[in-house]
């Protein structure tokens, strides 16, 4: 709820009296509103003229300022006001919604103009000597305006645009100055206009008349091939673009090998193949065979029987004789390919599985060991 009380110091003064200031507290339940942004103005209604709860007329408006946490009213803004008792209320307008709060919310504030020497209304109880010093006064005052001084010049106001406010077509149109708080002397306008009524929509016009066609482009012109520098020239204009490729370098066949090469490399990697198939074969029967000759020697050695030790030296014999004959060496077949000519070569695969000769020399040697044992044994 909002209210609105006038300090008592200054609620009561005489006609006339344009140096009075009356001091009003403003509250929002209880507590003191921010007026930032916001044009403030006293309404007021003389109450002889007007139903208390129900004016209908207001007397005048005054402009309201701040002054520490209060608004103030000057009586020089309302000098027109004739002795009587007033009502007053506060509006304060958002410069920037234009929307006013009105204090108070409840009733209104009042304060009286008291009547002074200069202003009588009923002479008839007056006593003499009061009309005589009036008429003494008022002779010296007629005395006086023969020719009157010359007043101070006026402030010309200042005028500012604030707002425009758009209204609904059907709205009326409206204005208010509001003098700043900073500046009396300057005013701010605010403009609320109604939008225009839409108008009807126009006759459509007649269709433009189809154009005819355009004139022909000039023709482009076509590259070509200068004879001497080789560049593409469109028209007279060298692009510095070669028209023809650079001529490749010759091969060199000394990196390449010919056919003839490579048949006789084909025949000798297709020989040694089969002599290496047919020694990889050798060496496998051979491993084995050494393997056997191996675990019969193992039987040798652990064995006591005289007769049994004799039946393993003639077997084991017979396997060293075998090995011999089947230890044939494998000549690779040679290649008619000169040696200079040597783009590939085709090497036997070496094995880690000793040859056969070096096996039947190993079997010499364990049947000689054995031999001895023999001999010892006898």
């Amino acid at each position: 709820m909002r209210t609105l009380t006038i300090d008592d110091n200054w609620k009561d003064w005489k006609f006339g009296d344009t140096d009075a200031v009356m001091t009003f507290t403003a509250l929002d339940d209880d507590q003191v509103p921010d007026f930032t942004n916001r044009t403030l103005t006293f309404k007021i209604a003389d109450t002889a003229t007007n139903d208390l709860e129900h004016p209908k007329d207001f007397a005048a408006t005054a402009t309201g300022y701040v002054q520490d946490k209060n608004v103030i009213l000057k009586t020089e803004d309302v000098k027109q006001l004739t002795p009587g008792n007033y009502i007053v209320e506060l509006w304060a307008m958002s410069n920037d919604t234009q929307k006013d709060a009105i204090y108070p919310s409840k009733g209104f504030a009042q304060f009286t103009i008291e009547e002074n020497s200069m202003k009588v209304s009923d002479v008839t109880n007056i006593p003499s000597i009061t009309i005589n010093a009036f008429w003494n006064a008022v002779m010296q005052k007629v005395g006086a305006l023969t020719k009157g001084a010359k007043g101070d010049p006026g402030k010309t106001p200042k005028i500012v645009i604030g707002s425009v406010t758009k209204l609904a077509p059907n709205a009326q149109p409206s204005a208010t100055l509001v003098p700043l708080q900073s500046d009396p002397n300057t005013y701010t306008l605010n403009l609320q206009l109604p939008q225009g009524m839409q108008g009807e929509q126009g006759i459509q016009g007649l269709p433009g008349t189809p154009g005819g066609p355009g004139l022909n482009g000039n023709d482009g012109l076509t590259p070509s091939i200068d004879p001497k520098t080789k560049h593409w020239m469109i028209g007279n204009t060298d692009t510095g673009i070669v028209a023809e490729g650079q001529a490749g370098k010759d091969a060199d066949v000394s990196k390449f090998v010919t056919v003839e090469q490579f048949n006789a490399l084909r025949q000798t990697a297709s020989d040694n193949s089969t002599e290496l198939k047919t020694l990889q074969d050798s060496t496998n029967k051979n491993s084995e065979d050494l393997s056997n000759l191996k675990d019969q020697v193992n039987t040798f050695q652990n064995s006591t029987n005289l007769d049994e030790i004799k039946s393993q030296i003639t077997a084991l014999q017979a396997a060293v004789k075998e090995l011999q004959d089947a230890n044939k060496p494998v000549t690779p077949v040679k290649s008619d390919t000169p040696a200079s000519d040597k783009p590939a070569t085709s090497e036997p695969a070496k094995s880690d599985t000793p040859t056969s000769a070096d096996s039947a020399t190993s079997a010499s040697s364990a049947s000689t060991s054995d031999t001895s044992a023999s001999s010892a044994a006898q």
